[in-house]
């Protein structure tokens, strides 16, 4: 891996905050009572031990400590085991030997490592993944591997919004996406926030920038005030199906408000990624449980003894600890899961709650298998556990225990699957002892279990301990063990049965059978054809495909066990395939034209038929293929004005049987007409958020425009996220000799009709980051239909990491139909992406009005909970700021100011207001908002964004411009001043006994001064009705602030 940053040196910066919402724990509510035990510790106490019933693999120190937290994750691959921890990972291999020496978290994501990473292997892609969260803004930043090889094959990045800060996540794998959970618990209620995302895997593995992002509010959810919930994570050989629903999980306890009873809290997603929108997640489903106590301390983070009387440590209460497994197997799905519970109701010794769910197959429901309370047999505390099974159904345990004689240290235990229900048997074994004291009382947060790929039993754990050296080192400790029986498995599954075959075509058949049954549990099925195995599969159906027309095949199926038993042969049956397809389908017909233009037609046919389907249909322009559908309609672009075309349909199936062509159509399109045909309604706006918006890729050019909701691919250049919404268009530069150098990319607009127009005025936003060698970007404008190009506005090279505003005027072209386009030529590096966005164009004149501002414009801004992050700036076409204010704590939090700018020449200008810490001004902190209006209307509002937002707009000629003062700064003492009449009609008098004025300002109550100078008595007719404050300055440099009013 290239451009590594290194860890070694790092400064280590406090431990992310865990962000608790309000406490809504009611202390004597729910059961176990306090002074209770927990009424599924005594079945553990009490089962029977097995000494011998595991088998340690490795042992090795991963992390070597130094940050105050190091929330370690970490995952094994056939070749690697990827760690994270807060800032930082690393690569080793399966020994615990180096790969790759820890690196910074910014070596993947730059200028990005605040922390809470989470590693996970994607099985079933071989591709690691690593996430992190980010408030730059508050995000999600994933990478995907490349390839196999996380040392040298690079990563795939990308930014998802969350709106509110993503606090304490966690990842896990599904087949229809990559799913993310958080912790937001806001004042409003759990299910008021998205607290569970869905990124779209598929697209993600191949790099594609235009990766979908959902987000899911749970509703009907309670919690402590801390807020864990979690989503199943696929393991095992297979997948589930496409379009089976994952499930977010959390404990509900009855001594939080709002619970009656302990339960499991469930809810069921349905993705969609052609309509992302249509998504859903189900109302929750309840599944009564055992009761459990998982409060201590009435929900503070200060709870477990430790050695030498130190702060009592964090035991991660309200928490579905890290991951929750999910598995297929034979005749069943399995799901295992633990928290932490107060065993004794002392809130002083702790336990782990762990529960095997079960449903008989997809979609059905969810039920408890068997649920237990792990005791430490010593009477430790046991917490911060993670919890898997492997291919037999043996479940394995690894956790944290502590006391206040044994400091925190990492042991596991385990059980096989055919053991007493509700225990765990195997005799704890000891991963690696602490020596030492957890400075404060923050510890773990994290600890994660994944299964080997290699042989799907061998359980790796990855956790904190404490070891001795100044005041204790955090390290992060790996152990791989795998549980094995007293005596081995040697029992077969019964042969499957009713073996038949359904769907069969020329070339494929679909297999279905009856699920065989196991001692353990069945974990494949082999197919065979014609004796030969040529599909595994963990469920009861397989689809054959690239089989030969008219021939006829055997089939039989052989299910297996993880010990490598393996059945009788089911039922062997013989499929013979279908005759080929050589019908053709029939000829489209009623081929019309409408909507025809001067660059374009809208073509539409009546739908073909055919024996098997028809697959799709190809539009021939002058005896040219030039587009294939799958509908019955086609948009033809890219057409000359007034020049006759030809167009003929012919209909295709799957097997590449073609029709004879429709009926030909000829259509003559338009002449340019004066003005522009069909233009663009005024004003414009076009953020790319469903796709181009009428915006054309030009055909002659070198590279295409792509439209991104994230980041681009390649690191170190481009934006992070889109300006305005979600998504934003860019030119990617990779590839020497593709992307660069000096390749062209051409993206043009709709036209527009400036005929009745007096002013117009074309703004957008516009991110080049990169490398200096970046290239350039100009904005061109056509009034002969494209024959011909003028650049009005350009730029080179590396322009900094932040979205910038360009501002074009377009007063020349008034009066004509213009298109303006965006060319783009790539420099001579790869690190060269640039993006565009927040595209407007605003006019005055013409026989609808203005759509210029007029008079005073008036700017309303009420903060959010951090007034001084708030600024905003007015800046003209040649980018002179011609007003601003930025703001202080000195505002009250939630208050509103109103400024009043005037005096504007008649032209264009840009308003930008911005927020330092990269939030806006809601609705994370508070519900800021603010409007910018004239007397012609409201101009734009707003208040979620990122860093900044801009919005261009022209305006008539003003009056003077005022300026804005903080009144909270002026000083209200001092007697000797005098003010009256009060209130004020028309003359207002001054008083300032035996001294002298040297000054006197008037200011509205908005903050805007209105008056200055030295006269005692100040005629204020001309002020409009309201509360005013003066200010009076004395030769002796003292000053007082009055209030009066006027009629």
């Amino acid at each position: 891996m290239d451009n590594i940053l290194s860890a070694k040196n790092m400064a280590h910066q406090p431990a992310p905050v865990r962000r608790s919402g309000r406490n809504t724990v009611i202390p004597g509510k729910g059961l176990p009572a306090a002074g209770q035990s927990d009424p599924l510790m005594a079945k553990q106490k009490n089962n029977t031990i097995r000494a011998t019933l595991s088998e340690e693999v490795a042992s090795f120190d991963a992390h070597l400590g130094g940050s105050p937290l190091n929330d370690p994750t970490g995952a094994i691959g056939p070749n690697h085991y990827v760690y994270a921890f807060n800032r930082g990972f690393g690569i080793l291999d399966r020994a615990g030997n180096v790969l790759l020496p820890e690196a910074s978290l910014t070596t993947i994501f730059p200028g990005e490592d605040l922390g809470d990473p989470i590693v996970v292997y994607d099985n079933y892609a071989d591709r690691f993944i690593i996430m992190e969260f980010s408030n730059t803004p508050n995000s999600i930043l994933i990478a995907v591997g490349q390839g196999p090889d996380p040392v040298n094959d690079g990563w795939f990045t990308y930014r998802f919004n969350t709106n509110e800060f993503p606090d304490y996540e966690k990842l896990s794998i599904w087949s229809d996406g990559y799913y993310l959970t958080t912790n937001k618990a806001p004042s409003g209620g759990l299910g008021t926030l998205e607290t569970v995302y869905v990124a779209e895997r598929d697209k993600m593995l191949t790099g594609d920038p235009n990766a979908g992002f959902v987000g899911f509010q749970l509703a009907g959810a309670a919690s402590s005030g801390f807020y864990s919930p979690a989503s199943f994570n696929s393991t095992g050989a297979t997948l589930p199906p496409v379009g089976t629903s994952n499930s977010i999980i959390y404990l509900q306890d009855d001594a939080w408000a709002g619970v009656s009873n302990d339960h499991l809290k469930m809810w069921n997603t349905n993705i969609n990624w052609a309509n992302p929108g249509s998504s859903t997640i189900s109302q929750p489903i309840e599944i009564p449980t055992t009761p459990f106590d998982s409060v201590f301390d009435n929900g503070s983070f200060s709870n477990l003894s430790q050695p030498g009387g130190g702060q009592d440590i964090d035991a991660l209460q309200a928490t579905v600890m890290y991951m929750t497994n999910y598995r297929r197997f034979g005749t069943h799905n399995s799901v295992v899961m633990n928290f932490v519970v107060d065993l004794d109701g002392n809130d002083d010794l702790a336990g782990i709650r762990w529960y095997e769910l079960r449903q008989t197959g997809d979609g059905q429901p969810w039920t408890i298998y068997q649920e237990g309370t792990y005791a430490q047999p010593d009477g430790l505390s046991a917490f911060c556990g993670s919890i898997a099974q492997d291919a037999q159904g043996n479940i394995g345990l690894a956790y944290n225990v502590v006391s206040t004689s044994v400091f925190a240290s990492i042991r596991y235990t385990g059980r096989l699957a055919n053991d007493p229900l509700g225990t765990m048997t195997l005799a704890e074994k000891v991963s690696v002892n602490g020596d030492s004291q957890v400075p404060g009382n923050r510890f773990g947060d994290y600890a994660q279990m994944t299964i080997d790929p290699l042989d799907d039993m061998t359980f790796w754990h990855i956790g904190e301990y404490m070891r001795s050296g100044g005041a204790g080192v955090r390290k992060s400790h790996v152990v791989a063990f795998k549980l094995m029986p007293d005596t081995p498995d040697t029992e077969a599954p019964t042969a499957p049965a009713n073996l038949v075959a359904s769907g069969t075509t020329d070339m494929e058949t679909t297999l279905t059978w009856d699920a065989s049954t196991d001692n353990i549990g069945v974990t494949a099925y082999d197919v065979s054809q014609d004796g030969v195995v040529v599909a595994t599969v963990a469920t009861t159906t397989a689809t054959i495909t690239g089989l030969t027309a008219e021939t006829t095949y055997a089939f039989s199926v052989v299910a297996k066990d993880a010990a490598g038993n393996e059945s009788a042969a089911s039922n062997s049956i013989n499929v013979t395939t279908d005759a080929p397809d050589t019908t053709a389908p029939s000829i489209p017909a009623n081929l019309t034209a409408s909507g025809t233009t001067n660059t374009q037609t809208i073509l539409s046919w009546d739908a073909s038929t055919d024996n098997v389907g028809v697959a799709e249909y190809d539009v021939s322009q002058d005896g040219v293929v030039v587009a294939t559908v799958t509908e019955t309609t086609a948009t033809i672009t890219g057409l000359s004005p007034q020049t006759t075309y030809t167009f003929t349909v012919a209909a295709k199936d799957a097997a590449g049987n073609t029709s004879a062509a429709s009926d030909s159509i000829r259509i003559t399109t338009l002449d340019n007409g004066p003005g522009c045909l069909n233009g663009a309604e005024l004003p414009y706006s076009e953020s790319f958020e469903a796709d181009f918006g009428g915006w054309t890729q030009d055909t002659g050019d070198d590279l295409d425009w792509t439209r991104d909701a994230n980041g681009t691919p390649s690191n170190n250049t481009g934006p992070s996220s889109a300006d305005d919404g979600s998504t934003y268009v860019y030119v990617e530069a990779s590839g020497n000799g593709t992307g660069f150098p000096n390749k062209r990319a051409i993206l043009t607009s709709p036209c527009f009709d400036l005929n009745s127009a007096t002013t117009a005025v074309f703004s957008f936003r516009y991110h080049m980051f990169g490398a200096g060698n970046f290239g350039s970007l100009d904005v061109e404008v056509s009034n002969d239909e494209g024959a011909t190009w003028t650049s009005l506005w350009t730029r080179n090279g590396n322009q900094g990491n932040s979205w910038q505003t360009g501002t074009v005027d377009l007063a020349a072209y008034v009066g004509s139909g213009i298109q303006l386009r965006f060319n783009r030529v790539t420099g001579n590096t790869w690190r060269a992406d640039a993006a565009i966005d927040s595209i407007s164009l605003t006019a005055a004149g013409g026989p609808g009005g203005s759509d210029c501002a007029s008079g005073d414009l008036t700017l309303s801004v009420t903060f959010d909970n951090y007034p001084q992050e708030t600024s905003w700036a007015v800046t003209d076409a040649g980018g002179t700021t011609v007003a601003s204010e930025s703001y202080s704590t000195a505002n009250p939090d939630g208050s509103t100011v109103s400024e009043t700018i005037s005096g504007l020449a008649a032209g264009t200008y840009t308003f930008t207001i911005s927020d330092s810490f990269g939030d806006g001004i809601c609705c994370s902190f508070g519900n800021g908002s603010y409007t910018l209006s004239s007397s012609a209307g409201e101009i734009v509002s707003g208040g979620e964004f990122t860093t900044s937002e801009a919005t261009s707009f022209c305006v008539e000629a003003s009056t003077v411009r005022l300026e804005t003062y903080a009144l909270s700064d002026l000083d209200a003492g001092n007697n000797a001043f005098k003010i009256y009449p009060v209130p004020a009609k028309n003359i207002l008098n001054i008083s300032v006994g035996k001294k002298s004025i040297q000054n006197v300002e008037i200011f509205s109550m908005y903050g805007q001064r209105v008056y200055e100078g030295a006269e005692a008595q100040i005629n204020v007719s001309s002020f409009p009705t309201g509360t005013y404050f003066a200010r009076i300055t004395g030769k002796d440099e003292t000053f007082v602030t009055r209030m009066f009013s006027k009629e």
